[in-house]
């Protein structure tokens, strides 16, 4: 009788299976009709962009998000997709999300339920907000996170509207209005990206892309505020019984140990983003502007400290916050601190199902003559609305433009990126929907 392979090996096996590459399958004609309307229709696609990043639309800039939607939305219309804008509450400063929708007459049974994902607000204001082209750059907020995924997105729609193949394929869009800094509380800012997850089988998101990558997982993020109470005294004092070591220096030790203890492990940062301390601490409704003001010859009374906390697990982020607690909870002499933790966007884990999608986009970019596609290490990208759906069901993201300095005004797109990226997009949502001909 023959032995039975252990299951190790079978695991294995099954693991080799995933990474190998899946055969490059040539383009069919429905497929090369796509990759030529996209051509096509090239210039049309960069005009919407100017068009989008003309409007600015910073997360709390409520008018300028909604606008952008409106204009996005429009086109969608156009498409056949059944549209709404989904609000929010007034209070929370956040202009809300468009939901759209559309099954295809002529779709098989079986046909995979596909979930696209995109953001209409940009992190940075001011000066540089308008579309700017020279030669093969286009500059201005928004320009590659995300408004060129977004375009990338629609003319993927649109070119398979255009080629009779959007009547064949069971779509949704959610396009989020605050990506950049989610309002609270997330279970009900997220709640129409969850909703339609679940009537959904795929997740497609077009977060900025690469020529040779693309993320099957994604870090977690959180934030933490730590808040620091010293004695207030003579500074000539300072490290005496009396006086002991005041705000400051606490807060200091604290950053200093997080630093020591925690630094190295993989996927996990921490990093404090804004510190203040003094005599007098003033912070504004927002908690992120501070008033500080005292004396060289005092010692601080209160210091605090905000930052962000990065992790590949949830394991991960549970540990570094037992961590964390306990060094803050070993206070220096005259000083005393407290930290709080606050859940923001979930860690996205390797998944086998996720593999497998990746495999399929490799494949539909080697194709089209692109380059082959590997995972792109979740340290490489920061958070994104796509964990929110991977509890849920598989997922892709790094679908949408290449460009270089996102969140600055330095940001700008590779114009020519968005043709390839549009084409991978729509011959993908065709092979993911079991269409070959």
């Amino acid at each position: 009788m023959p032995t039975l392979p252990c299951r190790t090996n079978i695991l294995g096996l099954l693991s080799l299976l995933l990474a190998a590459p899946l055969p490059a399958q040539k383009l069919s004609k429905s497929e090369q009709a796509l990759r030529a309307w996209i051509a096509a229709h090239h210039e049309e696609q960069i005009g919407l962009l100017q068009r989008m990043v003309d409007q600015p639309s910073g997360t709390l800039n409520v008018a300028g998000v909604r606008a952008v939607g409106a204009l996005y939305r429009a086109e969608l219309d156009a498409l056949g997709f059944k549209t709404q804008w989904v609000e929010l509450p007034a209070e929370m400063h956040r202009a809300g999300h468009l939901v759209a929708g559309r099954a295809g007459s002529k779709r098989s049974k079986g046909t995979k339920r596909l979930l696209l994902i995109g953001h209409f607000d940009t992190v940075f204001e001011g000066e540089g907000q308008k579309f700017v082209r020279v030669d093969s750059i286009g500059r201005g907020a928004g320009t590659s996170d995300m408004k060129g995924g977004d375009v990338i997105l629609l003319y993927a729609l649109k070119a398979l509207a255009a080629t009779g193949q959007l009547d064949r394929l069971d779509v949704k869009v959610v396009i989020t209005g605050d990506e950049e800094a989610t309002g609270r509380p997330l279970e009900l800012t997220r709640r129409p990206l969850i909703e339609a997850a679940k009537q959904s089988d795929l997740a497609l998101s077009f977060e900025g892309g690469g020529r040779d990558n693309a993320s099957i997982s994604r870090r977690g993020a959180s934030g933490w505020l730590l808040r620091v109470a010293g004695r207030q005294a003579h500074s000539a004092g300072v490290f005496g019984a009396g006086s002991g070591y005041g705000a400051v220096y606490e807060l200091a030790r604290i950053l200093n140990t997080f630093r020591e203890t925690l630094a190295g492990q993989p996927g996990l940062t921490f990093n404090p983003g804004i510190i203040a301390g003094g005599a007098e601490l003033v912070e504004d409704t927002s908690g992120y502007s501070y008033e500080v003001s005292g004396k060289t010859n005092i010692i601080a009374p209160a210091a605090i400290a905000r930052g962000d906390l990065r992790f590949l697990t949830e394991g991960q982020k549970d540990s570094a916050r037992t961590v964390m607690r306990a060094i803050v909870a070993r206070s220096l002499p005259g000083a005393t601190a407290e930290i709080s933790f606050e859940d923001s966007y979930p860690a996205m884990p390797v998944t086998p199902a996720g593999e497998a999608l990746l495999a399929q986009y490799d494949s539909v970019s080697r194709a089209l003559g692109y380059p082959a596609v590997t995972a792109l290490d979740a340290t490489r990208r920061g958070a994104g609305d796509l964990s929110f759906v991977a509890p849920y069901l598989p997922g892709l993201d790094g679908l949408g433009a290449l460009g270089q300095g996102a969140h600055s005004p330095q940001e700008s797109v590779h114009l020519p990126s968005l043709k390839m990226q549009t084409e991978r997009a729509a011959v993908l949502m065709l092979r993911l929907s079991g269409i070959r001909k």
